[in-house]
């Protein structure tokens, strides 16, 4: 009788909608869990298509070198400064000093006339204008070669157009049979190939690596306090830094693993570009793993549980790929995510990593993105040992303090009925 009884009782547990019922209750008083269903959905939506709002890549810093100062030359100046894509923004008076602008990032594309082109044009020879593009961002690459052909061609087609009605007095439909072009070609820097795999691949690599990094980082102090054991490390709150080193330590070696493995496998296996030095690639590699190590403990340190930390780690490493500027060119997002996308370390590795790897850029360039690294890392860091020396056990005290009173209260009581 008991037997079935207690089966009966099973079974009235076990009932679909009670369980039902029991499931939203928690969603309901899980204030987190709430918000990871149905805000940030909606939160991702707005960011990334905030994100493409524009549409297209506009305004690409350009720089000329105008050998031929003629009025045509002039022209075609003012044709790409008319453009939306461009923005001219210096002249210089070398080849070479065009490829170092594009190759330490201050300009995308180099416009290049060269001497006696207006005079030669006139003659009917061809002396073609010449486009410098940084391919090492393929949406710059697609966009400024499309954006120089447009304003060539346009260009061509109304200098040509003038030009024949003036001379030969041809009219309209004559003139459209016998337009001559302006010779033009362009040469793609850094991906001359529109290689997907160099552009993407070290991308995701550090995306990758990134996430995982913040993933075991974040658990690390949460798994202490699940365990119940957490309060051991109280003896060395007067030292945070022991707690900060012992806990992170691990996984900075780990991750300093993992990059060489991806990298070697990137590099021979799938043939990725390495054009620049080991050494400083890996002085950006310590940046960036100190920088991601003292994120994910300050994470670490705030959240009550590893469920905690793992959700606030992944709202942290899911957008920043996106954010980093790496595939979507910063130039074309809108002011706010600019902001917010260079306060995230994937921005400043990713940056390093196409300027050395890709480029094959020296220190002088990348010096900021370490020096950016490295201040991200000693602040969070800086912020968890402040919060550890003297928030986190003193709350953690006086919380077991105020639970300690509760039975001698009611053991009082029980002694004055």
């Amino acid at each position: 009788m008991d037997r079935k009884n207690g089966r009966v009782m099973k079974e009235m547990d076990l009932r679909i909608g009670k369980l039902i019922t029991e499931e939203w209750t928690h969603i309901l008083k899980d204030r987190r869990l709430f918000a990871i269903l149905f805000f940030v959905p909606i939160m991702y939506t707005v960011l990334f298509g905030s994100i493409y709002v524009h549409h297209k890549v506009t305004e690409m810093d350009t720089v000329i070198i105008d050998e031929d100062q003629s009025p045509l030359s002039r022209q075609i100046i003012q044709a790409f400064e008319q453009s939306e894509s461009f923005q001219i923004i210096k002249e210089y008076h070398s080849e070479e000093d065009v490829k170092r602008a594009l190759s330490s990032g201050e300009a995308k594309v180099g416009l290049i006339i060269p001497s006696n082109f207006e005079a030669k044009l006139k003659h009917g020879e061809t002396l073609p204008l010449l486009t410098l593009i940084d391919g090492s961002n393929m949406m710059i690459s697609n966009s400024a070669t499309k954006g120089a052909n447009e304003v060539i061609t346009t260009f061509s087609m109304g200098y040509s157009q003038k030009k024949l009605q003036m001379q030969q007095g041809l009219q309209s439909e004559q003139v459209m049979n016998t337009l001559s072009p302006i010779p033009y070609r362009y040469r793609i820097m850094y991906n001359s190939a529109f290689n997907y795999s160099d552009f993407m691949l070290y991308g995701l690599v550090g995306a990758i690596l990134q996430q995982v990094l913040f993933l075991g980082i974040a658990l690390t102090i949460t798994r202490e306090k699940d365990a119940g054991t957490w309060q051991r490390f109280e003896a060395w709150k007067r030292n945070p830094w022991r707690i900060a080193y012992t806990k992170t330590a691990p996984y900075f070696l780990i991750n300093l693993f993992n990059t060489a493995v991806t990298f070697v496998i990137a590099l021979y296996a799938f043939g990725a570009p390495m054009n620049g030095s080991l050494l400083i690639g890996l002085g950006v590699i310590l940046s960036f793993t100190f920088a991601v190590s003292g994120i994910g403990y300050l994470i670490s340190l705030f959240s009550s549980n590893q469920l905690g930390a793992t959700q606030t780690a992944m709202l942290i490493a899911v957008p920043s790929f996106m954010l980093s500027g790496f595939t979507w060119p910063f130039e074309a997002m809108p002011k706010a995510l600019q902001v917010f996308g260079h306060l995230l370390p994937l921005t400043y590795f990713l940056d390093g990593v196409r300027n050395i790897f890709i480029k094959g850029n020296d220190m002088s360039v990348v010096w900021h993105d370490c020096v950016s690294l490295i201040l991200t890392g000693a602040l969070t860091y800086f912020i968890a040992m402040l919060l550890t020396r003297f928030v986190v056990f003193s709350k953690k005290k006086t919380q077991e303090a105020a639970d300690s009173t509760k039975p001698a209260l009611h053991s009082g009581t029980n002694i004055s009925v």
